[in-house]
């Protein structure tokens, strides 16, 4: 078990904790680039979480073109190029499958759906043959040639779209068609199957970023924030991306101002939109980039995949959005940037810093801190809490963990690790239990030279 503590609180299951404790001058993970979201659909396995790719979200639930709410999960996610998705199909009670009666066949699609599916029956070149295809809009989406009864069961039960409910007795006959009905999709979703989300990327565990699907419901988002707060204390150090209504475009203060009552470095406020799409939407694609932006890079002026903002903003706006910790798509002459890289954390609370507010660093912090807690919990297996265990276990995550990280610019030189002093050495205060261990650790994550100020003399 892992998560994090609290000074001289005394954990009762076994495991890593971590205490993140930022001070004015320093700052006292884990794959990455793994995105999750929940989505209406008209297609594919319903209140499951399935991973996969890019190319998976796309084929497991017919996204493209879809007017439902995968289609822009499955739009913006691209544009922010994410290594996994985390795809998760919300549905109501209601969802059915579709089915489709030919001669005494029963056939129904494999999952809940309203597509307009229909089966067509032609006669085989050869005697006693026939050929079933399944058609959508008048597109071929597969067919089958058999000749016997166990064949049609066979190939229709291995395929991608449909199966055989009832068998009948002999191959069904031509026909000009019969539509699948009595499907539903169960997109009437609410808070609930929100909530259902929730529980199951925090039982997967692995997703660095996460948005909605482009709502902008206040009761959804306060929901979705307080669970984050909640798994973050338990050890899934996960952000969370949100974003508001079309209006925000032209009232970013009230983009602000909903980012300073968050003021939360776990979570990040879309203020403005591109190409017609809203803030909202526009948090499904900064999700995908938070979760995979390298660590030593920063996402403040990266240029995105969109032709225009909603609405150009001036140069005191900006200002006031950074201010407010609200991230803003802006124009620079024919492309489109992210402003700046911030979270809505601009008023500390104890054990925080400003620098937190940060993307970059928050991601870091969250980076390091998976990170430790996950070897911990292998090194500490079959191992005695002995001196000579503590300060091998500190030299292992100073040489093979946080000096690799000060080669590749993710922290800055000095990062440093060991048996923390107050409960061990010559000059210890406290008195650790039989088996706790503890350390301190000093790292300071890098940021990017996001200003550069230079002075020029002109010589004649």
């Amino acid at each position: 078990m892992a998560g994090l503590y609290t000074e001289g609180e005394s954990k009762i299951l076994s495991g890593v904790y971590s205490l993140i404790l930022a001070i004015s001058t320093s700052i006292t993970s884990g794959g990455r680039g793994i995105v999750a979201y929940p989505f209406t659909a008209d297609w594919g396995p319903v209140n499951e979480l399935m991973a996969g790719n890019l190319r998976e979200l796309r084929d497991n639930y017919n996204a493209v073109g879809s007017s439902l709410s995968v289609g822009k999960i499955y739009t913006h996610a691209s544009n922010g190029e994410p290594k996994k998705v985390l795809g998760y199909r919300m549905a109501t009670a209601e969802a059915k499958v579709a089915a489709a009666t030919v001669d005494t066949w029963v056939f129904e699609t494999v999952y809940p759906t309203t597509r307009p599916f229909v089966l067509v029956v032609k006669d085989g070149v050869e005697d006693g043959s026939i050929k079933i295809s399944l058609v959508e809009n008048a597109v071929e989406l597969t067919s089958f040639l058999v000749s016997d009864v166990d064949s049609l069961v066979t190939m229709v039960n291995a395929s991608d779209y449909i199966r055989v409910k009832t068998k009948g007795t002999t191959l069904p006959k031509a026909n000009a068609g019969v539509e699948f009905k009595g499907g539903n999709n169960g997109v009437a979703v609410t808070v609930t199957n929100y909530t259902a989300f929730l529980d199951e990327i925090e039982a997967d565990g692995t997703a660095n970023a996460f948005s909605l699907d482009g709502v902008s419901d206040e009761s959804i988002i306060s929901t979705v924030i307080a669970w984050v707060k909640d798994v973050r204390q338990e050890g899934f150090y996960v952000s969370f991306v949100t974003g508001g209504p079309k209006a925000w475009d032209s009232a970013t203060d009230t983009a602000n101002a909903k980012s300073r009552e968050i003021n939360y470095r776990p979570v990040i406020n879309v203020g403005n939109g591109c190409d017609g799409y809203t803030a909202a939407e526009m948090a499904i694609f900064v999700a995908a980039r938070v979760a995979a932006v390298a660590l030593n890079s920063s996402l403040t002026d990266e240029t995105v995949p969109y032709q225009a903002v909603n609405v150009r903003l001036k140069k005191s706006i900006r200002e006031r959005a950074k201010k407010a910790g609200t991230i803003i798509f802006v124009a620079k002459g024919d492309t489109v940037e992210i402003d700046e890289g911030v979270n809505t954390l601009t008023s500390p609370k104890s054990g925080e810093v400003k620098e937190m507010g940060s993307i970059r660093v928050s991601s870091t912090i969250d980076y390091v801190v998976h990170d430790l807690e996950l070897f911990g919990e292998e090194y500490k297996k079959a191992k005695s809490n002995t001196d000579s265990f503590r300060a091998t276990y500190a030299t292992t995550v100073q040489q093979q963990y946080l000096d690799p990280l000060v080669a590749q610019e993710i922290l800055k030189e000095g990062a440093s690790y060991e048996p923390d002093p107050d409960y061990y050495g010559e000059n210890a205060t406290k008195k650790a239990k039989a088996n706790e261990a503890f350390f301190v650790g000093d790292i300071t994550p890098n940021e990017s030279p996001e200003k550069i100020y230079q002075k020029l003399s002109t010589v004649f």
